[in-house]
């Protein structure tokens, strides 16, 4: 049986259905991600899951205790939000040890709790301190060790690293991920930032307007998209439009004024318009007329080159439009204004009906 299950779970605020029929499992020891755009509903499931919001349809067990009608502080678990909210007038030590005199618990249990947080979270020699004292990081490991103190069934995190700075989020994301791996309990994490969501998680549930586009390992979501609207929004891809046409091993795109070929998707009938993307790290780039006759060859050139330290993007311009690689810097030196091949396999392109991209 899984550990957090919601079945059916729907929220209406007025007309508006914010979460809309979402059914999904979670294991005990599973790291998921709930991303999504601004919008899109994963905080409201997590604040059903909490038990910070009613579902006005559907229920929500945790380790197979339905937990609908329960308040949060029956529910076993805890919540760590994007702000710190720590109490700028208590030390490290009792900002810890606040969650636990509201439980009333005995002085040697909150000092054994405590001791143990500082200590999983790298925070002795901390203790004495006051929040505006210590580094971002810090601060946040604070946070989290708030929602660990209670050692609850479950963590869940509301897009807690969204206000470090990039370096400090990298490491934050390693940080997170070795603790639960430590604890082996659930964490649910909301995020928008997809580069968390893949750096973390077991598996992601990708949220658009309140349902789940799809559930799956971060693997899949990632490399093998379900839908158009995960195929954009995970990843940065090129995206063509046109229609499709059948060959014998294959698909064929005819539009923008060039033919790209496809695995073949029986799926798409003959004639068909459809949306395809190919992720920017698929496309290739060769000297002009390298590739000779192969497939997905376009001639280009490059208009930007962007840096991204050991990668670099080429913004490039084609006959059809616009075209952008991100390629090795150490692969060749492609600069700006240079004639170009692009080019990338077949079973790099990945193909939908183009009402599915909306």
């Amino acid at each position: 049986m899984a550990y957090i299950t919601l079945d059916g779970v729907s929220k209406q605020y007025g007309g508006v259905w914010a979460v809309d029929r979402v059914t999904m499992a979670i294991e005990k020891r599973e790291f998921v991600s709930l991303l999504g755009p601004s919008g899109s509903g994963k905080t409201t499931l997590l604040r059903i899951i909490a038990g910070l919001e009613k579902p006005s349809q559907g229920r929500v067990l945790i380790d197979g205790e339905d937990v609908t009608d329960l308040p949060p502080h029956l529910r076993g678990v805890a919540m760590v939000f994007q702000e710190f909210l720590l109490f700028p007038h208590r030390t490290v030590r009792e900002n810890l040890a606040f969650p636990l005199r509201m439980l009333k618990l005995p002085k040697s249990e909150i000092d054994s709790r405590v001791e143990w947080v500082l200590g999983i979270l790298s925070l002795r020699g901390l203790e004495g301190r006051y929040p505006n004292q210590l580094s971002g990081g810090q601060q946040q490991r604070v946070a989290l060790g708030r929602g660990l103190v209670g050692r609850p069934k479950v963590l869940l995190l509301d897009e807690p690293l969204a206000n470090l700075d990039r370096e400090l989020r990298q490491e934050m994301e390693v940080e997170i991920r070795a603790h639960q791996t430590d604890l082996g309990i659930p964490f649910v994490y909301v995020t928008h930032n997809q580069e968390e969501a893949l750096s973390m998680s077991d598996r992601i549930a990708v949220v658009r307007g309140g349902r789940i586009e799809d559930f799956a390992a971060r693997e899949e979501i990632y490399d093998r998209p379900k839908t158009a609207f995960i195929a954009g929004f995970v990843g940065r891809s090129n995206r063509f439009e046109g229609v499709a046409t059948h060959s014998g091993d294959g698909t064929i795109v005819h539009g923008n004024g060039a033919e790209l070929r496809a695995r073949s998707h029986p799926a798409l009938a003959e004639g068909a318009p459809v949306t395809a993307f190919v992720k920017n790290e698929k496309v290739r780039l060769h000297p002009p007329g390298a590739t000779g006759v192969l497939p997905n060859a376009i001639p280009a050139r490059i208009k930007h080159v962007i840096l991204r330290g050991s990668y670099a993007e080429y913004l490039m311009t084609w006959s059809g439009g616009e075209l952008v690689a991100s390629r090795p810097r150490s692969e060749a030196d492609y600069r700006e204004g240079m004639e170009v091949t692009a080019r990338w396999d077949v079973a790099d392109v990945d193909l939908f009906k183009p009402e599915a991209a909306k």
